[in-house]
């Protein structure tokens, strides 16, 4: 063990699977997010692959300190031609003053596939935990063939976040939302069936619409497990079948 050497907080797992395609899971060894902290990915999906991506467990993201920077997340993604990348991670639990910058930017080919999904989660309400001040830039964009398809920003800068979250064209006082993102050339035919998933009364906060190639889901709920519930309802149509990821097991 004397020579053994780890730096930096990301690692990579590749659990073990039956069925098409890679899964790997991403582990921040840390344990969450600290202001300041700065984390950077690439990912690159040549012509024809198929690829899941998703973590170990919920993301956290610590309180800072008034004079803190934000933390700041990038992720770039090429997705090559009839490649298929799957984003399906845990959720993101924003603690109490905690501050992110964080954005995802997607290159894919036309007859590319893409599946986002980022749920956050506003405090730990089980552990009675409330929200006042929240520093948070989360964007995500698109681009396919060249040509800006999504430019999709949370942003939530208050000194008062508890307030701005119960207002009904924010969250309602909710305590988590859902975006879940598909582009790919067969998105728009599954709306009718995600629509009759989204008839199930674990999902009374969802709705989806598809246009442009495209189907977005968007959802609120009162707790990250719920948000998680109503997802598992959702993907098995946007994911033809396939089996949750391997860190989704109950």
């Amino acid at each position: 063990m004397a020579d053994l050497v780890q730096e930096g907080c990301c690692r990579l797992l590749f659990p073990r699977i039956a069925g098409p395609g890679m899964e790997t899971a991403t582990v921040n060894i840390s344990g969450g997010i600290a202001a300041g902290d700065r984390i950077e990915g690439r990912l690159a999906c040549g012509e024809g692959t198929d690829l899941l991506m998703t973590s170990q467990a919920a993301e956290r993201i610590y309180r800072a300190r008034p004079d803190d920077a934000p933390a700041e997340i990038a992720v770039s993604c090429r997705i090559d031609a009839n490649a298929r990348l799957e984003w399906l991670p845990h959720g993101t639990i924003f603690f109490d003053g905690s501050r992110l910058h964080r954005r995802m930017t997607v290159d894919m080919a036309g007859s590319a596939t893409f599946m986002f999904l980022e749920s956050r989660i506003f405090g730990r309400r089980g552990s009675g935990e409330k929200l006042s001040r929240l520093d948070v830039r989360d964007r995500l964009s698109i681009r396919r063939d060249g040509r800006l398809l999504v430019e999709d920003m949370l942003r939530l800068e208050s000194p008062d976040v508890s307030t701005l979250l119960a207002q009904p064209a924010v969250a309602d006082g909710q305590g988590g939302v859902t975006t879940l993102v598909l582009v790919s050339p067969q998105a728009m035919d599954l709306l009718p069936d995600v629509r009759m998933r989204l008839a199930a009364p674990e999902c009374a906060g969802f709705a989806a619409s598809a246009w442009n190639g495209m189907l977005v889901v968007r959802g609120l709920a009162q707790s990250g497990w719920m948000l998680e519930v109503a997802v598992r309802k959702i993907l098995p149509v946007l994911r033809n079948g396939r089996p949750m990821p391997g860190t989704w097991r109950s």
